[in-house]
């Protein structure tokens, strides 16, 4: 097909015009039913175990490209030939996930009694917050064990595909992020805050800025954008931001990030206070077994 192209923002505009290449058709990520298919074109060839569930592994994936899902299928294959084992089961699918979402595993990297302990405290305030928040996606697994730079982290997804996402869900996310913070703070106190928490704090600042000046969920600056954004929308990224608002407006933007943030760490603080209990119990686990599946998760709380 002739122009063809993730880069729209560099064709002639003479190729655009009506009547002749006017028509864009964006590919969007595939959802549920699609990603099951993909998964099924990518398994053949593989020597895959009779207990294999191509859909659960669909239901763990969104997200996901086409190429992610390929990505997927190879790895849990190189896995399993690693292991000497003749199928691939659940067990290297599963793990094959972690690899692509997160990176490989860290053995290498060793941390210290002290670091262990506090990776535990910190995981297990993201978890804790994520079950006892109504409008969280649903906790799958927690490990402490190191995967690219985290040296742990707390899988969450969604129960069924969204495209939407209301306000309610954005503050949950907004205090589970703010989990570990918070149980750092509580735990080891404010002098022995880390810099383990930077990654979460980036995440939530951002999506706290995008609630205020993209979908216009705050009460105080109203229904309006602030800041007009050239994007390569086929690669998701900004090249440019023009500034459509005054410097009273980036005060009172700034202010309402604040309030956000502040407002979901209090949160996060009454959670894990209230349920200090579970908490120590979650980070003992964390700290005797390394990791914790969604199945022994859940049963904790019953």
């Amino acid at each position: 097909v002739m122009a063809a192209t993730n880069r729209p923002d560099v064709l002639d505009p003479a190729l655009l015009r009506p009547g002749r290449f006017d028509r864009r058709i964006v590919l969007d990520m595939p959802d549920m039913d699609d990603r099951e298919k993909i998964l099924t074109i990518h398994g053949k060839g593989k020597p895959l175990a009779k207990t294999v569930s191509i859909r659960r592994i669909a239901e763990r994936t969104p997200g996901f490209s086409g190429a992610d899902l390929a990505n997927l299928m190879n790895e849990a294959a190189i896995l399993t030939a690693r292991r000497n084992k003749k199928e691939v089961t659940m067990d290297e699918l599963m793990e094959a996930i972690e690899k692509v979402m997160l990176g490989p595993e860290r053995k290498s990297r060793m941390l210290s009694e002290e670091e262990k302990k506090l990776t535990a405290y910190h995981e297990a305030g993201h978890a804790l917050v994520a079950h006892e928040s109504p409008h969280s996606d649903p906790v799958h697994k927690i490990s402490i064990i190191s995967r690219g730079h985290a040296a742990g982290y707390t899988l969450k997804l969604p129960a069924k595909e969204k495209n939407l996402k209301s306000k309610a869900e954005y503050l949950a996310e907004l205090a589970v992020a703010l989990g570990g913070y918070a149980t750092e703070k509580l735990i080891f106190g404010e002098d022995e805050l880390t810099t383990g928490a930077s990654s979460d704090l980036r995440v939530a600042t951002q999506l706290a800025r995008a609630m205020i000046t993209q979908y216009g969920m705050s009460d105080k600056l109203g229904p309006r954008t602030y800041g007009h954004k050239e994007e390569m929308v086929f690669l998701g990224r900004d090249i440019t931001e023009q500034k459509d608002y005054s410097e009273r407006a980036a005060e009172a933007i700034d202010e309402e990030v604040t309030r956000l943030m502040k407002e979901a760490e209090k949160k996060a603080h009454a959670i894990v206070v209230k349920n200090k209990e579970m908490l120590d119990k979650i980070a003992e686990i964390l700290l005797k077994k390394e990791t914790i599946e969604k199945e022994e998760f859940e049963k904790m709380f019953e």
